[in-house]
């Protein structure tokens, strides 16, 4: 066979050309190809504590194994996740109950309740007195002082204010001691529930709310912060967390994602440090009605 010069090297170039045109179209899928990829929903949340980063590290790495891949976004307070959620920066918030009742009222009472953890149902107030105050009912509080926690706790000020209120009690009779105007040397709000006990030990109150839950494992446990201490009153139930979505989010999206989020069993090392660090044992389905009384109490603020 003869040889003809500088053919082998025009053929290599060729085929050097079409390999990576080749290498090309399966890096860079086409246009009917993307559409075919799935959408990533964006879950938004508050950085309330470093483990944050962890629940939701595990939980997009768990959803990556499934037909509907997420990402997230951490913001410093809620109002921020709130505005996020109302601009369509993300399309599902983790909220308090706070949070999931302002974007309803400011979405013109529209949103959907997607999951909650179980802890996050049949949540209650209790009212927690001094046993030397003489205080045996909610109408009791007249001329006394009630220790108030975080304003951005429905369960702490909105809502036992509120039901306290349809109980009788004229609150502009009571006088307030709101921890949430204090600071520790750390410049943090001495406004948590264990705070309110302090102050009601301390006799800077007369009364004081914190949650049910907290107060019954206390009383289980002969804790120390319930000595001298009673319960003369315990509110209604109502809802706490909330995964909250637009109106107009995909009503497919959204119970896809409230699906996968109830088949959470706590086997799988990732899903059990979700669960674990959340405080709960499960996921369970969403509901508005858990949060219709905390709306109507803002709605009377306005």
């Amino acid at each position: 066979m003869s040889y003809i010069p500088g053919l082998s090297t025009t053929l290599i170039a060729l085929a050097l050309a079409s390999a990576t045109r080749a290498g090309d179209e399966r890096v860079k899928p086409t246009g009917g190809d993307k559409a075919n990829l799935p959408r990533v929903v964006r879950i938004g949340a508050v950085a309330y504590a470093p483990s944050a980063v962890t629940v939701f590290k595990n939980l997009r790495r768990y959803f990556a194994k499934t037909d509907l891949p997420i990402d997230y976004v951490l913001y410093s307070n809620y109002d921020a996740l709130v505005d996020a959620l109302k601009k369509g920066h993300v399309d599902i918030a983790w909220n308090t109950p706070l949070a999931h009742a302002r974007y309803h009222l400011l979405c013109n009472g529209q949103s959907q309740a997607l999951v909650m953890r179980d802890v996050d149902c049949g949540c209650r107030s209790t009212l927690l007195v001094r046993k030397q105050s003489g205080i045996k009912a909610p109408t009791g509080l007249q001329d006394k002082t009630l220790a108030l926690g975080s304003r951005e706790a429905a369960e702490a000020t909105a809502l036992p204010l509120h039901y306290l209120k349809k109980e009788g009690v004229m609150l502009d009779k009571v006088k307030f001691l709101r921890l949430d105007d204090e600071l520790d040397l750390r410049g943090n709000p001495c406004s948590s529930p264990l705070h309110v006990l302090r102050a009601l030990r301390a006799g800077r109150a007369d009364a004081g709310i914190i949650p049910e839950r907290l107060w019954d494992e206390l009383v289980a446990a002969k804790a120390p912060e319930v000595d001298g201490l009673q319960a003369v009153w315990t509110s209604p139930a109502f809802s706490h967390c909330v995964f909250t979505a637009s109106k107009d989010f995909d009503k497919t999206l959204a119970a896809r994602f409230t699906r996968l989020m109830l088949a959470m069993d706590g086997k799988d090392e990732r899903t059990a440090e979700i669960l674990q660090l959340e405080g709960a044992t499960k996921w369970v389905a969403g509901s508005a009605e858990g949060f219709q009384t905390l709306i109507e109490a803002l709605r009377s603020e306005r």
